[in-house]
């Protein structure tokens, strides 16, 4: 793998780990995670909405779905920078 590929896995890795944690400490863990769920869902969304603008767009399936509902807008930039 690229040693720049390496770097910015390792630094999704830690960001999702962190919102995680944060998530999981806080004392209103349920409406943490819909509010994750919501700003991460919306934000591949507005992706794929302004993808005509960008040219940058994520494809809605069963493994992209999933990362932006539970790891929120850093998982939407985790895909983006995966692409």
């Amino acid at each position: 793998m690229p040693d720049g590929l390496t770097g910015i896995i390792i630094s999704a890795v830690i960001g999702t780990s962190a919102v995680t944690a944060a998530l999981i400490k806080s004392k209103r863990f349920f409406s943490c995670l819909c509010l994750s769920l919501i700003s991460g869902i919306g934000s591949l969304l507005a992706v794929n909405l302004f993808s005509d603008i960008t040219g940058v767009s994520i494809a809605l399936n069963y493994i992209t779905l999933p990362v932006s509902g539970i790891f929120g807008i850093p998982g939407v930039i985790m895909l983006l920078l995966a692409i």
